[in-house]
Parts: C-alpha cells; structure tokens; sequence
C-alpha cells in the first residue's frame, strides 16, 4: 500500500471515529457527564491500569513463545515494547499495529519481518477461537439476561448484513478466493512473482508453520493456552476494576463485567483509531439491560476506554524512547570500537 493511500484510508477511518463519537453523545447530557466524573474512585481505575499492564507483559511473554522456533535470544523487553508500538500505531492507522510490532523486533534484533507476520497469524486466531468461547459461555451463564442483547444487537445485525449478500455473490467470492489462493500457491512455487516476493511469502507461511510447530511440536501448547486465559482473565479483571469505580456501575459482580467484556470486544473490533465511538456505543448500549441509562453507561465507557488509552500511549511513547536510546548507545559502541588502523592519521612533517 502507498503512504499516500495509507494516508487516505487513514483519514477516513478517522473521519467514521469522529462519526461515531458524534453519534453516541449525540444527546448526552454533558453536565451530568461532568458531575459523573466527580463521583468517580479513580483508586479503582488506578487498579485497573495496573492490570491491564499486566496483561499486555502476558500478551508479549505470549507472543516470545510463538517467536521461539525463528529466534529464541528475544530479550521479553524488547518483545514488551513492541507490543507497545504495535498499540500506539494503531490508535493512527488502524489494523497497521500487528505490522508495525513485527517491524519492531525485526529492527532491533534482526529477526525475519515475513516470519513474525506468520506468528501474529497464529496469535490473532487464538484470540478470535477465544472470544467466540467466551460469548457462548456468557450466553450459557445468563441467557435470560444476556442471551436477547447479543443475538439482537450483535448476532441478527450480522445475519442480516450477510443476508443482504446473494447466493451468487457467495458463490463468487468463494470460487474468486479458490483461484486467488491456488494461484499464489503455484505461483510462488514456480517463482513466477520473482525470487524476492516469493521468498517473503515462503517466509510468512514458515512463520505461521513455526509459530503452530512450536505450540504441537514442542510441548508449548500448555503454557501458551495457560497465558491465553490469564491474559483474557486480565481483561477480565480488568473491566470488573472499572465497574466498581462509577457508582452506578459498583453493584455489578463478576460474571456481569465478563458480559461487558465481551461486548465491549466486539465494540473494539471495529475498525477506526482504538476503537473510538463503537466502543462507547454499544458499552453504553449493553448496561441498559441493568436498567442503567444511557449517560451513565457512557461514563462507564469512556473511564474504561480512555484511561487504558492513555496507558498505551504512555506506554508506547515510552516504548520508542527505550528503543531509540538502545539503538543510539548500540551505534556510538559501533563508532567507539572502530579500529584505529580505520581512522585518519595526520602525520607530521
């Protein structure tokens, strides 16, 4: 993609946040927001941001070991700061931040970029089988509660959108994917894209290869489902955190936060700059069921969203500087340790 159509598309995601955000404090009383905030424990958000540090280390720690098989000397640091960049690029361009972070650690330790790509692959599935895991579990817990809102707002929406799609365009797609597919794969395998973009794809699908070799292949598979669900129970404890810092909100237990979790997942699955306007939408949306209006539970979304927001940003910041400091202090030792036999001599008359 060009940067001038990276930029474009940027804008316009932009544009759909700031179309979104209009939209969910459309008729928001500003004033009650406002006096909302006071009542607010910021302890409790404080506890939250805690937590969800903790969770992005578990996603890094998570990720080192699909990394492991192409290249087992990553510093966790190093790994850690990349996830940061990953998060803080994609509050500016949008689903750019898994290549961003794969761009990272093939910066600062030299590690094939198509490989890790493969590796982001594995990891993104896991979380996808994850979430769908965790709806139907929230539907089994609750579903006189639970069940209505997410096959009204989320599941019936979708069926009407692919619905709205005719069997032909199926049909198409699937037959246009077919080819599509069949023909990268002989294409890369008679070199007919040339040696440098078929070398990157046999390269991404070997990430991928490794990434699942090192789950099945070496006994990593325990430990990496263990980080899964310690990473979502984060996220989990998480939201529960936030829920108990607004009043409104406090007298929700546990599995009511892993319902709002899970929509708010949903919500952060679109695609503008950190999930900005969808996610407020349907958070607040969700804790109607509660009997909870509207304003408050978009004050609850906006604590929980931008206080993590400002965490990955904080962090990433933190993350580039880290980054190029190392890559400073790395290049004065190169220009340091220059033998003298390369320098200039002046010699005297």
């Amino acid at each position: 993609m060009s940067a001038n159509r990276r930029w474009v598309n940027s804008l316009l995601l932009i544009a759909l946040a700031v179309a979104l955000l209009v939209l969910a404090f459309r008729k928001v009383d500003l004033a009650h927001l406002r006096d909302g905030f006071r009542q607010v424990h910021y302890g409790w958000v404080g506890l939250a941001l805690l937590v969800g540090l903790a969770a992005h280390t578990v996603r890094a720690i998570r990720w080192r070991i699909l990394i492991e098989p192409i290249d087992h000397r990553l510093p966790l640091l190093n790994v850690l700061c990349a996830v940061f960049v990953g998060y803080l690029t994609n509050l500016a361009f949008p689903r750019l931040g898994e290549v961003a972070k794969c761009g990272s650690i093939s910066k600062t330790d030299g590690t094939r970029f198509e490989a890790l790509l493969g590796t982001v692959v594995v990891e993104r599935t896991s979380d996808l089988l994850l979430t769908l895991l965790l709806t139907l579990l929230v539907l089994a817990l609750r579903f006189e509660r639970f069940g209505a809102f997410i096959i009204e707002r989320i599941a019936l929406p979708l069926r009407d959108k692919l619905l709205a799609v005719s069997a032909l365009a199926y049909v198409t797609m699937a037959v246009v994917g077919t080819v599509v597919v069949a023909g990268a794969v002989l294409a890369v395998r008679r070199n007919l894209l040339g040696e440098r973009i078929s070398g990157k794809l046999r390269q991404l699908w070997q990430g991928m290869a490794d990434g699942l070799r090192s789950l099945f292949g070496s006994g990593r598979m325990p430990a990496f489902l263990a980080l899964t669900v310690l990473l979502w129970a984060a996220y989990w404890g998480m939201t529960w955190a936030v829920l108990r810092s607004t009043p409104i909100t406090a007298g929700l237990g546990p599995i009511d936060a892993l319902f709002i979790m899970v929509v708010g997942t949903y919500g952060m699955v679109v695609p503008v700059q950190g999930g900005f306007g969808a996610f407020h939408i349907i958070t607040a949306i969700s804790l109607g069921i509660y009997g909870i209006s509207y304003d408050d539970g978009l004050l609850f979304a906006i604590v929980s969203h931008e206080s993590q927001t400002l965490l990955l940003i904080a962090g990433g910041l933190a993350a580039f500087i880290y980054l190029y400091l190392r890559r400073y202090r790395a290049s004065n030792k190169r220009t340091n340790s220059t033998p003298s036999g390369h320098q200039n001599v002046v010699e005297e008359d």
